[in-house]
């Protein structure tokens, strides 16, 4: 029996040494789990070897499953959530009754090792639990696991949660769990997997307090993230991930030196685990269950996506403009997201425009939309992308007038997720004037009735794809219902993102336009990587901050390549502009605009522009010639990659599910300094290794190279060794990229054949 003393939320135990005696009651053992996969139970824990390797094991002397009772506390709405962990009754007791083999579906042998045992001292009460390894047959590299805790003796106080505890090394740095944008490694903190919006500022100061203040909750903190991906990889090679199916609340403790703690909001869940050579042998592991990024379609790798909002008119101006030969802007294609419609609403200083989330084409300010997006492909070669999302906003107030009111017609068919209390719609609102339903992506005729509307008035206009918006708003609380209720609303929320992608991948298919089509989501659950084509890391400042700027962007890269998103990008320039009463304002300036625009050339598979949500007050691509300038050279030196990239995507990402953007940790896992780099410098595939200049004012670079290889910066030629750090040169359009190892391949020429003409160009922000 182990005894232990609860403090706290994370139920950290210290225990008495007769957990040996539970492990000792007969003599050590072991059972096959089949492909070289043993459990062996030895004097003072339990471990998995892989042919004699280790690749699993528990704390010696310390239990490994334990549950509590009590509810998790949630405030907030409208994608704002802030969550408080319950834990009552939490046991503090486990012991192992049996371990035995028993016959398991879908397994290479046919059979499971199963450990059953009992929890005891949660109050008063005791639970029985089953733990259940096997190899399965369609991934004979990894041992899958499924965890149940029967229900407690307490009926009046059940229990909800698990824990799920094993040994790590202090040593070992982890790395993915989705969108995590503050932090190189994981270690030492413990993170929430909910898909939520971020907040604004995220921990960069004083936005966020002045955001979180009087118990609001919109600032975020540094652990909310728009994803709810339940998998991580480590230094060692280790590879952990939950199920899909396994959607609920979840905790991942890294708090502790020896030990990874699973808080699982449910009495049961599966995963599975496997140890690889290095990162990336884990990161394809981890692909071969989750499913890899459908290709990119090849148009992104001719230009520049001009974000732009303003009608017909203005778009054709700013393309013209970008054409001529005083800008020579390479452009693959316009995304305009005002193209269903705008409305003002009131905000400090200036008023600000939403769009009217009701999928039809605005006819003031677009409307002759699918000629208009056929001239533009017709007579310069340049796609249209448009905006979705999964609201749909009651546009009766509509102004410039529209032809379906799709929020009515979904509500009345119940085609929205529902509040048991109100028997109604569970709405959410998005600021004053708008008022919207979630569509409920359970309910079949839902995706039948929607799916035609997408048909007949998105795809219709001959659009090649569009922004893939929320995903997170799914309401937490007890009264929320969906046509099909898997669990509670904290499973269906997290499931949501992947249903998401998972239904306008559908489409897609169904139009046989997986070569053409582009769309980019910023939600994501466990899985929804095998239903989008790109990846976008959602609402950043419009300024340098580390927790929400643009120095966030490569470190949110960094943890979704670790999780599996191989293909991302992020707003040219940031969106989130903030104008407060408390004399601090966040606006976009030149300078911030065209160190984005060479971050996304040399970080990115696709180069896409952001007006921000308040574009009066932010400096834009098309502001003046100077701008626009500063633009069409990053969009150059991006195109200029495009052969470099397509060979990455096409050899490694696609088939393996490598990420483009690499931290130096994947190259250099026992180089501690590497291990603790997360926006300064990164490997760009093998070849380039870049360190973008994000801070203003600065024209020199600080580089740490590590390893014991040659880098060759691309601007001066100078050849430097591994290991030591450097300061290059980093003038406007010059970010610091090396060859590294003296590569020449056929693909990176065009690269190099760019630093040679435009080394002597001289940007400006002026």
């Amino acid at each position: 029996m182990v005894r232990g003393t609860v403090l706290g939320a994370y139920s950290l135990f210290t225990y008495a040494l007769s957990f040996q005696s539970v492990l000792a009651s007969s003599s050590a053992d072991s059972w096959s789990l089949g492909g070289g996969f043993v459990l062996h139970r030895n004097e003072d824990l339990l471990e998995i070897t892989d042919s004699g390797n280790n690749i699993w094991k528990t704390v010696p002397r310390k239990p490994f499953i334990s549950a509590s009772a009590g509810n998790d506390s949630v405030t907030g709405r409208d994608g704002a959530f802030n969550i408080t962990q319950v834990d009552l009754d939490t046991c503090q007791d486990q012991d192992i009754k049996t371990i035995k083999e028993i016959a398991w579906d879908g397994t290479i042998s046919g059979k499971a090792a199963q450990i059953s045992g009992l929890l005891s001292n949660c109050g008063n009460a005791t639970a029985p639990y089953q733990l259940t390894f096997w190899v399965p047959a369609s991934l004979s590299d990894r041992v899958a696991f499924y965890l149940n805790i029967s229900a407690s003796t307490n009926a009046a106080r059940p229990l909800k949660k698990l824990y799920f505890s094993f040994a790590s090394s202090a040593s070992e740095d982890f790395y993915g769990l989705g969108g995590q944008g503050s932090f190189a490694s994981l270690k030492n903190n413990s993170f929430p997997i909910l898909t939520r919006e971020q907040g604004v500022g995220k921990g960069d100061e004083p936005i966020t307090s002045l955001l979180n203040a009087n118990g609001a909750i919109t600032g975020g903190s540094k652990f909310t993230s728009y994803t709810a991906v339940s998998s991580y990889i480590s230094t060692d090679g280790n590879l952990f991930h939950l199920t899909d199916e396994s959607t609920g609340y979840a905790n991942f403790d890294f708090t502790k030196p020896d030990e990874v703690t699973i808080r699982y909001d449910s009495l049961s869940v599966g995963g599975a685990f496997t140890q690889k050579i290095d990162l990336l042998q884990a990161i394809e592991a981890l692909t071969a269950y989750t499913g890899r990024m459908p290709a990119l379609p090849k148009w992104v790798d001719e230009g520049a996506i001009l974000g732009i909002q303003g009608g017909q008119d203005k778009v054709n101006k700013i393309i013209e403009q970008g054409l001529s030969k005083d800008v020579k802007a390479p452009i693959a294609g316009v995304w305009l997201q005002d193209w269903c419609g705008t409305h003002s609403q009131v905000g400090n200083y200036v008023n600000i425009s939403r769009l009217w989330w009701n999928w039809e084409n605005d006819e003031v300010l677009y409307p002759d939309w699918p000629k208009f997006v056929d001239s533009l492909r017709d007579n310069h070669k340049i796609r249209t992308l448009s905006y979705m999302n999964v609201f749909l906003a009651n546009v009766s107030t509509k102004s410039t007038g529209y032809r379906r009111n799709l929020y009515e017609e979904a509500d009345a068919a119940h085609y929205f997720v529902q509040n048991t209390t109100t028997k109604s719609t569970a709405t959410i609102s998005s600021g004053p004037g708008l008022i919207a339903g979630v569509i409920d992506l359970t309910n079949p005729d839902l995706r039948k009735w929607f799916k035609d509307v997408l048909l007949k008035q998105v795809w219709n206009a001959k659009i090649s794809g569009f922004m893939s918006d929320f995903g997170e708003y799914t309401p937490l609380s007890g009264d929320v219902a969906e046509y099909k209720m898997v669990s509670d609303a904290f499973f269906s929320h997290n499931a949501y993102p992947a249903r998401w992608a998972e239904f306008q991948r559908s489409i897609v298919e169904e139009l046989g336009l997986q070569g053409e089509a582009l769309l980019f989501h910023r939600s994501a659950s466990t899985g929804s990587n095998r239903n989008m084509n790109l990846f976008w890391v959602g609402d950043q400042n419009v300024d340098w901050g580390v927790n929400d700027g643009i120095k966030s962007v490569v470190t949110l890269m960094v943890h979704m390549g670790m999780s599996g998103y191989s293909q991302q990008h992020s707003d040219v320039g940031g969106y989130t502009t903030v104008l407060t009463n408390a004399n601090f304002n966040i606006t976009r300036s030149p300078e911030l605009l065209g160190r984005w625009g060479e971050l996304a050339a040399v970080s990115s598979v696709v180069f896409r522009s952001h007006e921000g949500n308040i574009p009066s007050v932010n400096a834009q691509f098309y502001s003046n010639i100077t701008t626009y300038s500063y633009y069409a050279y990053n969009a150059r030196m991006f195109v200029s990659l495009g052969k470099y990239r397509r060979h990455i995507l096409e050899k490694e990402s696609e088939p393996k599910g490598w990420p483009v953007l690499r931290p130096p940790v994947i190259y250099h896992p026992q180089d501690l300094r590497a291990r603790n780099i997360s926006y300064q410098s990164f490997y760009l595939g093998r070849d380039l290794y870049v360190a973008p200049v994000l801070d203003p004012q600065t024209f020199e670079v600080d580089v740490y190279l590590p390893g014991t290889g040659t880098f060759m910066h691309v601007w001066t030629g100078v050849t430097y060794k591994g290991g030591q750090d450097v300061k290059v040169p980093a003038p406007y359009g010059k970010p610091a990229v090396f060859v590294v190892n003296g590569a020449k391949t056929a693909e990176l020429q065009p690269f190099l054949d760019f630093v040679k003409k435009e080394n002597n160009t001289a940007l400006s922000i002026e």
